[in-house]
């Protein structure tokens, strides 16, 4: 099997149909170059699949990506169940090698679970968000989690991450293989040209990780807010408090949308936000939502993040105050009200050098170095 016909095996963070995040994103963009094995997280619901394709159920859900799903058994996440969910899944990429199928590399991007003890492929773990700090956030224990990283940290032959304090972290439990930062990319986002209205946006998922406290107070301030994307919220105290927000006059919630309706909304606001609470989980993430607001032409005002402070450009304020959120956010909804193409243009320029492509790219180059024995 020729290199360009073995499959990049992609151990995912989340299952295919999940809301698609920087796995996925990235995996459509490197299958238009190369043929991708995406391996879904255990699922319960994934038995019946597996048990009738004798454990390799695997189905081709996009251009050169194949999926192959793997069940769990009921409290997969639990010790001594986890020894079991292990086994299950090791069976389940045996079925990939029984078929003949040579991986050009593994690459592991979830928080519980091990490379594949067999196969010779260069390891890349491709660390996507501070998976220990967040833990909790997901279900898992922080204990499980940070003895699985440490335990493939040591095994991987590269690692990935998508900011420089995820490689410090990963540094921090040892793991002495090199390292490099490969960011999220941007959207290619078909162009919608509309009139900017005087409205702040927030797009994605609304959950724990977004500072209310901003958002009251860019409301209280008298710039109109729209909440873009499904709620994900979980802490009752939270969700309450959420509800008093949308509820304000002056606030709109318009719950998930598709792509098209996302791009229209993208078009029209007249900044994003990105407002993340100061955790470790967040500081060291980089969120999706920057990159998309750039794309869209729109400027943005980040929390102080690193992401953020790494894009470096006069499109994007990264504020740590309140006081001083609320200013940019009051000042860039101003400026919108006077269109300003050449800047639009601009935005639309930087996202376009962050593009998903370029990280495919990126991404490809790094493993071709470790599968042809050029360290």
């Amino acid at each position: 099997m020729s290199a360009d016909q073995q499959p990049i095996v992609w151990i995912a963070g989340v299952g295919w149909d999940d809301t698609p995040g920087t796995d996925r994103r990235l995996v459509t963009a490197i299958a238009r170059r190369h043929r991708v094995l995406w391996v879904d997280p255990p699922r319960r619901d994934a038995w019946g699949a597996w048990v009738r394709a004798r454990t390799y159920p695997a189905t081709e859900v996009a251009a050169n990506v194949e999926r192959l799903r793997v069940p769990a058994p009921p409290a997969f996440t639990r010790w001594p169940v986890t020894a079991l969910t292990a086994a299950i899944h090791a069976t389940t990429l045996d079925g990939a090698r029984r078929r003949g199928i040579s991986p050009r590399a593994i690459v592991l991007s979830h928080p519980l679970t091990r490379f594949p003890a067999r196969g010779a492929a260069p390891r890349v773990l491709y660390v996507t968000d501070d998976w220990v700090a967040g833990a909790g956030l997901m279900g898992l224990r922080t204990t499980a989690v940070r003895g699985t990283l440490a335990a493939n940290a040591g095994q991987a032959d590269v690692i990935a991450a998508v900011t420089s304090p995820l490689i410090d972290d990963v540094r921090a439990l040892g793991a002495g293989a090199p390292a490099v930062v490969i960011p999220n990319g941007a959207p290619q986002l078909a162009e919608h040209r509309a009139a900017r209205e005087p409205v702040a946006g927030v797009v994605g998922q609304l959950n724990e990780r977004l500072d209310l406290a901003l958002l009251e107070a860019v409301v209280a301030s008298g710039v109109r807010l729209r909440l873009i994307g499904p709620r994900a919220d979980r802490d009752a105290t939270y969700g309450r408090r959420l509800d008093a927000l949308i509820a304000q006059q002056g606030v709109e919630w318009t719950g998930a949308l598709d792509a098209g309706a996302l791009r229209a909304q993208l078009a029209v606001i007249a900044v994003g936000l990105t407002p993340y609470t100061d955790s470790r989980f967040n500081r060291a993430s980089f969120p999706l939502k920057t990159l998309e607001y750039l794309a869209a032409g729109a400027p943005v005002v980040s929390s102080d993040l690193a992401a953020s402070r790494w894009l470096d450009s006069r499109h994007v304020a990264v504020t740590s105050t309140t006081a001083g959120f609320v200013r940019a956010v009051r000042d860039m909804v101003r400026l919108a009200a006077v269109p300003d193409p050449a800047a639009e243009a601009e935005r639309v320029a930087l996202a376009h050098t962050h593009r998903w492509e370029a990280r495919a790219d990126d991404f490809l180059q790094l493993i071709g170095q470790f599968a042809s024995g050029t360290r």
